[in-house]
Parts: C-alpha cells; structure tokens; sequence
C-alpha cells in the first residue's frame, strides 16, 4: 500500500479584528505616555507616537484622528489604572487597619509617580486649549469622584462623620499635590515624608477612629 500522506499542519486560528484593534490601542497608548515623559505635551506628535509604539502614522491616524485624541485617551488610561490601584488599596486590610496612611500611600502612587507628571502635562497645554479642557475635564472628574467615593467610605466605615471624612481627605489630597508640583523642581524625599509623618500625628490626635487598629 502506498504511504499515505501526513495531514497538512493546522494553521493558527486567524487573531479576530477586535483584538488586533484592542492590541494597536493599547500600544499607541503606551507609547504616547512614554513620549509624554520624555518629551512633555510641546514634544509629542503623532509621528514620533507611532514611530515609539512600532506602527505606522496610518495605522495611528485610523484609530486616533489627531494628538488632542491621543492625548485624552492617554489620560483616560493613566488614570483607569490610577483607580485600579486605589482599589486595591483601599480594600486591604491593612487600609481597613490604617486608614489615612492608606490614603497617603494611594495618592503618592499617583501623585509621586508618572500619573501626575503626564496628566500635568495635559492639563497645562489645556489651560489655552478650551477644546482640550472639555474633553479633559471629564476624565480628570471621573477619577476624582471615583477615589473620592473609594475613600470617603473607608473613611466613614472607620467612625468618621460624612462631614470629617470628607475635611480629612481634602486637606491630605491637597498638601500631597502641592508637595508634588514642588518636588518637580525640588527633590527633597526626606522632608516629605517628615511631613506627611507628622500629618498622620496630628490627624491621629484629632480623630482617634483612624488611628491603627490591632489585630
């Protein structure tokens, strides 16, 4: 009998258009953080953003009409992950334990770090861009309300009133964003975290509820 020939390899299923599409996003994305980092608003275009994520300017300009596009859905992503974090955090145990280092820690992971730094560089090319405000706006109130509702009810479930967690979560958000507009120019770690060491203190003596539970 004759040898019968071997089956033909299968091929590998063809990748469905959604995910291609998902996976180009998300490069563009990636890609137009990091040129945000290095080069700030002024220096990113749209070019240098798909020479970066390994794509074409069509392929971009098929997904994102113009840099102002990319921008706010670079933000939108920054600060999704941004509120994946605080999640996180919020909802261990140790945040349930310690509630305002807690809030300290998630808002030096997004004010200490590249978050902030990338969402500035929006926000200041935005102040003249009304157009680029609008679409802005948006993202940035998403993610406040967002943490603010996260914490304000680890707050709250620690013995707060509405009316003290909210005074607490203001005036610690504040001092941190002010602490991480400065340290754009002024590196100075040791002193920060002095001050945000004494922060706790003196919110500790003031509402006893948050101080560490044991146990």
């Amino acid at each position: 009998m004759p040898a019968q020939p071997s089956p033909a390899p299968a091929l590998p299923p063809r990748r469905k258009q959604e995910d291609r599409t998902r996976e180009a996003k998300e490069k563009l994305l990636s890609a137009t953080i990091d040129v945000f980092m290095r080069s700030g608003y002024s220096g990113l275009t749209t070019k240098e953003v798909a020479r970066t994520a390994g794509l074409s300017n069509g392929a971009l300009m098929h997904h994102y009409a113009n840099k102002a596009e990319l921008v706010v859905a670079a933000t939108a992503a920054i600060y999704d992950e941004a509120i994946v974090r605080g999640q996180r955090v919020a909802r261990s145990a140790e945040a349930g334990r310690k509630p305002i280092e807690g809030f300290i820690a998630d808002c030096l992971s997004v004010y200490f770090d590249w978050p902030f730094i990338a969402a500035l560089e929006a926000i200041v090319a935005a102040r003249t861009d009304p157009e680029l405000m609008a679409r802005i706006l948006p993202v940035m109130d998403h993610y406040r309300q967002s943490t603010n509702a996260l914490w304000l009810d680890v707050f709250r479930d620690a013995g707060l009133t509405p009316k003290e967690a909210r005074l607490v979560l203001n005036l610690t958000l504040n001092m941190i964003r002010g602490m991480a507009v400065n340290r754009m120019w002024q590196q100075d770690e040791s002193h920060y975290r002095a001050y945000l060491k004494d922060w706790v203190k003196l919110v500790h003596e003031r509402y006893p509820a948050l101080a560490a539970k044991e146990g």
